[in-house]
């Protein structure tokens, strides 16, 4: 078969797989006759789900992401201390400053980052520098990585380059390459939350956001880009509560986890370690507070995708047949949890936990909008299970992702202990009294009807 057009997927690692390969992305470029390409340095049976789900055929190429020089690092994590101060300050908003963390073991990098502190505090001052040291951390790139990147880019002659998220700073030197050979790179943008952090790492044509309020954010964080090259299309991550083939009966999700279908269920969906440093507090205080309604009430525990601690074992098994952990369903490779990717039946799981489970409860996340496309309410959890002077609940909701919800009534808020079981039993008898603007609130997040948005997507790549 002869096929018009070559599109390019970077896939740097499993993070953007569930929602870019596995959503209608791939579907659409294909009604246009492109042969899809894939470089990663994840396993090429990693890619086998999206052959087989999309039906279609793609070549896989192994590639190595190479590190950057000692130079390249230091001058761009100097502009990313400057970007934070500085998008601290526009914003008002000292929590933007949490996201710069020190390593703690390897003392040679924590010598680099505070030396980076050093060089950031004097960029911070003046924009300018900020983009002059961008400039020059690309510079210091090797001539033979690029070199070797831009053969290679000959060679395969894509119509287009799509980045499946802009965090990974080793895919740089493959954006320098494409520029000499002008051909169009574009980058999603991963989360809701990612802009204020600094988190831009590579060179675009073009960058995809998921709603005006994100693309606001660019036009704040980064006026050096055109507007024009930022592009609203959404994200297509919540399309899938829109397939009805993903959704299974009540009685056959009971049976395949073990569950009761005649009790109501609670979803309590962890936190990573970072934000939620005490979440099996949390999870405990939850488990406790409904124990005395189990002849009603299951509560079912998905833990955060990147979440691989075993500090919640304790609350589920000490409440079996009460507790029931349905752990998100993932191909483990050796090595971070950014070589982990989802499986494809993960998003079953995802869309039938919103779909049959009454609420969701949690520490500040973003299933709060995956259990909206159901109509079903989130409480977030808003109290300090223990004092930590590095930590709190305060801080969390002052980040400024939250900031998109304004005085919107969009979640139910858990403020002690003592008004969890108030607050759960009150959303599973009136779920149209807890968060009513939810939908208001999404639709500020996520660009609507969300339909569309994997076509837009593929639109912009071709």
């Amino acid at each position: 078969m002869s096929y018009q057009k070559k599109i390019l997927f970077l896939v740097p690692d499993g993070v953007g797989v569930k929602n870019y390969l596995y959503s209608k992305v791939i579907s659409y470029l294909k009604q246009t006759n492109v042969k899809i390409v894939i470089w990663s340095p994840l396993p090429e049976a990693m890619f086998k789900e999206v052959s087989e789900l999309h039906q279609v055929e793609i070549d896989y190429k192994k590639i190595k992401l190479h590190s950057e020089s000692v130079l390249t690092r230091f001058y761009r994590e100097a502009t990313t201390y400057a970007r934070l101060l500085r998008n601290s300050k526009l914003k008002q908003n000292p929590t933007i400053l949490s996201n710069w963390k020190l390593p703690d073991k390897n003392m040679k990098l924590k010598a680099l980052y505070l030396a980076a502190m050093l060089l950031g505090r004097y960029l911070a001052k003046d924009y300018n520098r900020i983009l002059a040291f961008e400039a020059k951390s690309k510079k210091f790139w090797s001539k033979k990585i690029i070199g070797n990147y831009r053969a290679e880019l000959d060679s395969l002659q894509p119509h287009s380059i799509f980045i499946t998220h802009q965090r990974v700073a080793n895919l740089m030197p493959i954006c320098l390459a494409a520029k000499t050979l002008k051909i169009k790179v574009v980058s999603a943008i991963f989360s809701w939350d990612n802009l204020p952090k600094a988190r831009l790492c590579i060179d675009a044509n073009i960058y995809l956001v998921w709603s005006e309020w994100m693309k606001n954010e660019m036009a704040d964080y980064y006026p050096e880009i055109p507007k024009e090259q930022v592009k609203l299309v959404g994200t297509p991550q919540f399309e899938f509560y829109l397939d009805g083939s993903q959704k299974l009966d009540r009685a056959v999700f009971a049976k395949q986890y073990g569950l009761d279908p005649n009790k109501q269920w609670v979803c309590f969906s962890g936190d990573d370690v970072k934000t939620s440093p005490f979440d099996a507090l949390y999870f405990n205080d939850v488990v406790e507070a409904l124990k005395p309604y189990n002849d009603t009430i299951q509560i079912i525990f998905r833990r955060c995708p990147v979440d691989f601690s075993d500090r919640y074992d304790e609350v589920i098994n000490s409440n079996k047949g009460f507790v029931f952990a349905i752990d998100p369903l993932w191909h483990i490779p050796e090595g971070a949890w950014t070589g982990y990717v989802s499986k494809y039946e993960d998003v079953s799981m995802q869309v039938n936990l919103a779909l049959h489970c009454d609420v969701v409860v949690n520490l500040g996340s973003t299933m709060a909008h995956d259990f909206t496309m159901y109509g079903k309410p989130c409480l977030y959890l808003k109290y300090n299970p223990v004092f930590d002077a590095n930590w709190s609940v305060e801080r969390i909701y002052q980040f400024q992702h939250f900031r998109s919800m304004g005085d919107l009534d969009a979640v139910g808020w858990i403020l002690n202990r003592e008004s969890i079981a108030t607050q759960v039993l009150k959303a599973i008898q009136y779920p149209n009294e807890i968060g009513r603007q939810r939908k208001v609130w999404m639709e500020k997040i996520v660009l609507h009807p969300i339909k569309n948005n994997s076509e837009l997507i593929a639109k912009e790549i071709l």
